[in-house]
């Protein structure tokens, strides 16, 4: 209500006065009336007459244009109203598309993450299938070197089998050729001999001494180990026969280097004792 007299507070305000000046008109001739003489009645009724009409007139004018700023109220109120809902439709609509928006940007990130995380994936892909290949490769080229490395040790143990068998063969060849030129019997003699030279006789030796000798001897004929075999001597001579080998170190060389022997078998058989 308060707000409705705030709105009309004109139009109130001048139907007020226009109220007051139609009574004050009213109240006017009914005091003129009165006052004057009985003849000049007809007058006064028809101006009064002439001044209600004006009233209902202007009172219909006011009305005119109360309802006029009624209406003028209502469709600013209306147009109001309009303009509030077209603001929240147009808000809605800008929520809607600032949600779409969002929408089509979470989408486009999400695309993105997953755009990124497949080039990752296949990058990662071709990083391990290049590290297989690579390792693959390497093995290979390890695996090659390996056989040429096998090959080229077999190969050369081949041609040093061959070289040594060839080496041993001619050895025998000589060695043949040696012994059966008496060379062979002639260096074992020598031994002996040098053997019994070195020999001192225990009391305990008999007539018919014959012991078996094996004897290891390096390359210049130092004597690195001795040990009897079959012997009829008791343990003295043994031990005196051992000694003697060892006293003859060195021993006499071959006169063909084809005839040392390392692991030399002497028959120790001295002679008259």
């Amino acid at each position: 209500m308060a707000g409705f007299a705030r709105e009309h507070f004109a139009t109130l305000t001048l139907s007020i006065l226009l109220h007051a000046i139609v009574i004050g008109l009213l109240a006017y001739g009914f005091v003129t009336l009165r006052s004057r003489p009985t003849p000049q009645v007809q007058p006064a009724i028809e101006a009064t007459v002439v001044d209600e009409r004006r009233i209902q007139e202007e009172a219909q004018r006011l009305e005119q244009e109360q309802k006029e700023q009624e209406r003028q109220a209502q469709e600013e109120r209306d147009q109001a109203e309009q303009a509030r809902r077209d603001r929240e439709q147009e808000q809605q609509r800008l929520d809607d598309l600032k949600q779409q928006r969002e929408s089509e940007e979470k989408l486009a990130q999400e695309r993105e993450q997953q755009r990124q995380q497949e080039e990752q994936e296949t990058k990662r892909k071709a990083d391990e299938a290049k590290r297989q290949a690579d390792e693959a490769k390497r093995q290979q080229q390890a695996k090659a070197a390996a056989d040429k490395k096998r090959k080229d040790l077999e190969a050369k143990q081949r041609q040093e089998s061959e070289a040594e068998l060839k080496r041993r063969l001619a050895e025998e060849e000589q060695r043949s050729a040696a012994v059966d030129s008496g060379q062979l019997a002639q260096y074992v003699a020598q031994i002996q001999a040098r053997v019994q030279r070195a020999w001192i006789r225990p009391p305990s030796a008999r007539e018919g001494l014959r012991c078996i000798v094996n004897v290891t001897q390096l390359p210049g004929g130092e004597v690195v180990g001795v040990q009897i075999g079959e012997c009829n001597g008791d343990e003295v001579v043994r031990q005196s026969i051992e000694a003697a080998v060892y006293r003859a170190s060195p021993l006499p060389e071959p006169s063909d280097p084809a005839l040392f022997e390392r692991n030399l078998k002497l028959e120790f058989k001295p002679g008259d004792l």
